[in-house]
């Protein structure tokens, strides 16, 4: 049986955060791009129409931004990690992927990481 998968996404979530590797480069916050995307708890044919059956986008926005700049990180890997826990365990999000994009080396367009979990329902 194939079961749908209704997907909520964030692209281009513009943060400021404190990353990096080099003491220089981690001491200034620097901007970081994140897409994200969520599988929500509830399929979009039984939303209702209600916010409040759903996952709030602009909730979700709010929250990664004050993650990012809560304390410096040396990776962006460990960053994405974070985001990606966070929608899980605050936002209910049956599965969540998070890939954090920034912008260091002159040869790139970017480097990134990305993060993809599944919640665990509990085994109690």
């Amino acid at each position: 049986m194939n079961e749908a998968v209704d997907e909520i996404l964030i692209q281009g979530l513009e943060i400021w955060c404190q990353v990096g590797v080099p003491d220089d480069e981690i001491a200034v916050p620097q901007k970081l791009l994140v897409d994200v995307t969520i599988v929500a708890p509830t399929p979009f044919d039984e939303l209702g129409d209600e916010i409040a059956a759903t996952i709030d986008y602009a909730a979700v926005c709010q929250r990664l931004a004050a993650l990012a700049e809560e304390n410096p990180r040396r990776l962006i890997e460990t960053l994405a990690s974070d985001m990606v826990h966070v929608l899980i365990t605050e936002f209910g999000a049956r599965s969540a992927t998070v890939q954090v994009r920034k912008f260091i080396l002159e040869q790139t367009e970017y480097v990134g990481a990305r993060c993809h979990r599944k919640h665990l329902p509990s085994t109690h």
